[in-house]
């Protein structure tokens, strides 16, 4: 029966543990282990717990060694997508093209239309994970060959970013595939009892992944940095190019899917009665859950929430920071810095996110997103003083202050997170907790995918351009306008940065949010686990028997 993973709660507390029931192939072994927080939902108290196991790594430590190379490897394409809109924004590429690469995120979010197929759709003989596995490491392997050896001629000019947003969409697409596969191996790669440690080896292998991809790539390509921390005589280029770095990397997927191929053997429960479900079935159960009024209800809540605070995410305010002067590689050093942060901080925020209110956490943090964006665009707007300007002596203290955003702004958003899955582990089915976690996370990051794009795409429309000689005529570009360039010794300036508009819309609807969404969200989360779910209707049992 598949049941869907541990939150990272779990990690980190000996008292909560998931209601799972495993069935053997033989039906000899019946097991319940149930979450304290669970016990109230079924009317069950501690003292009815048949078996409370604590998490022991003994037998476990090396899959759990290879969950984080897993999980690593689907960071890596991330943290490469990063590196590419660096590059961009270093190029000069307009905001819309920009904009335009924000596609590649789009297929995290749309995972659950082809989850399913996954679930269902495997070889026996191979194994139901490595089925999806092997394949779509092999052909992750083979792209990021082709797109490096062909990486300089992609980015040569903006009329080649569509096939290199293309390329990037398909590679996006297979690590998502290998997501899906990984995340349910998982529960039967890991023992019962610790499972809860699969959310660990999520967080620190995608982080590590991230850091491979972007902030260690970004750093040995960068020459600055190669000569002044790297070298003992200055030479020109870095020590690593982005061809031969993408190269690498499609050498390692490919040696990884033939390992895992030759020497990782996956067990397959011939009596498991969920994956005996087919496709047209499955995808029935899933309409029947999307159609829930409660879910509805959820989606445009949480549409709402992304696109109020749009302006305080790194993809709008990175490429800001870098236009008004901080250089790339002071960017991936700040980020390097977060890394043991973003790694360890979940086990203290926790706690915080445990109770059968875990929700509450997402709407208590608004106040402070919103002095975030304000302080993000306050700091902005003086960036150019500190890095060149009058006030270039104090440059160590600009960046301590930048260092303390960025970990005010990380500490934020694990939160969020935390609050967020844990609601998302309260309300699913675990008989379908694979699909059903599937599309919680399409509704929180298709959302985020969404607001990004969008927020780059209007950054152009809401910056107001002059000639510097000549007010009254506006321009769109440098470049563009003619006019203003036969003036002499003219060029064209900004009036007004959409940027610090885009800060003041968010704020706005940031503040309306809070006062009015808030209490929809409180509402949800109060609600009965029979109006999330569909399995009181005999749904699942006549999907069984048909």
């Amino acid at each position: 029966m598949d049941v869907e993973l541990v939150d990272l709660e779990s990690a980190y507390q000996d008292a909560n543990v998931v209601v799972t029931k495993s069935i053997t192939e033989n039906d000899k072994e019946d097991e319940i282990v149930i979450n304290h927080e669970r016990c109230s939902d079924n009317g069950m108290t501690p003292s009815e717990l048949q078996t409370v196991i604590k998490p022991n790594l003994k037998g476990d430590r090396l899959n759990v060694t290879l969950l984080v190379l897993f999980y690593m490897l689907q960071g890596v394409p991330i943290g490469i997508s990063f590196a590419i809109r660096t590059y961009m924004q270093n190029m000069k590429v307009s905001y819309i093209q920009q904009a335009k690469f924000g596609m590649v995120d789009i297929p995290w979010s749309l995972k659950l239309l082809w989850a399913p197929l996954v679930d269902v759709m495997y070889s026996h003989r191979i194994g139901k994970r490595k089925t999806w596995m092997v394949p779509a490491e092999l052909c992750i392997g083979l792209l990021l060959i082709i797109i490096g050896t062909n990486i300089t001629w992609l980015m040569e000019s903006e009329t080649r970013m569509t096939t290199l947003t293309f390329a990037f969409f398909c590679l996006n697409v297979l690590a998502a595939t290998n997501d899906i596969a990984v995340d349910g191996w998982t529960l039967t790669l890991l023992k019962r009892e610790n499972l809860g440690y699969a959310s660990t080896c999520n967080t620190s292998g995608q982080a590590l992944g991230v850091a491979f991809g972007y902030v260690l790539f970004i750093l040995l390509e960068s020459e600055e940095f190669c000569n002044k921390w790297l070298r003992f005589t200055a030479q020109k280029g870095g020590i690593i190019s982005m061809e031969g770095y993408l190269f690498f990397w499609g050498i390692v997927y490919t040696m990884v899917s033939a390992s895992i191929a030759l020497f990782v053997k996956e067990k397959c429960n011939q009596a498991d009665k969920i994956s005996q479900i087919n496709v047209k079935q499955m995808y029935k159960l899933l309409w029947k859950i999307i159609n829930l009024r409660t879910m509805k209800i959820f989606t445009i809540v949480m549409l709402a929430y992304e696109f109020s605070f749009s302006s305080m995410g790194t993809s709008v305010s990175n490429p800001k920071f870098m236009e008004y002067g901080v250089e790339k590689e002071s960017m991936a050093l700040v980020d390097l810095s977060l890394i043991p942060i973003k790694i360890f901080i979940p086990i203290f925020i926790a706690k915080y996110t445990c109770g059968p209110r875990p929700l509450k956490i997402l709407y208590t943090t608004v106040p402070y997103w919103l002095v975030l964006g304000i302080s993000s665009g306050v700091l902005v707007y003086y960036t150019p003083n500190f890095i060149s300007g009058e006030y270039s002596n104090l440059s160590i203290c600009y960046y301590v202050i930048f260092e303390l955003l960025r970990i005010l702004r990380l500490v934020l958003l694990v939160a969020v997170y935390l609050s967020v899955r844990s609601f998302f582990i309260r309300i699913s089915d675990s008989r379908i907790g694979g699909t059903y976690m599937s599309l919680l996370n399409t509704v929180w990051y298709f959302g985020m995918a969404i607001s990004r794009i969008v927020s780059l795409g209007l950054l152009n429309m809401l910056t107001i351009k002059q000639c510097s000689t000549d007010r009254e005529m506006e321009c769109l570009s440098k470049t563009k306008n003619k006019d203003c360039e036969k003036l002499a010794g003219d060029e064209c300036a900004i009036v007004v940065d959409g940027y610090f508009v885009e800060v003041a819309i968010c704020t706005v609807l940031g503040i309306a949010w809070y006062l009015s969404l808030r209490k929809i969200l409180e509402n949800l989360q109060s609600r009965q686990l029979s109006d999330w779910q569909v399995n009181d209707d005999g749904l699942i049992h006549g999907v069984l028997k048909e």
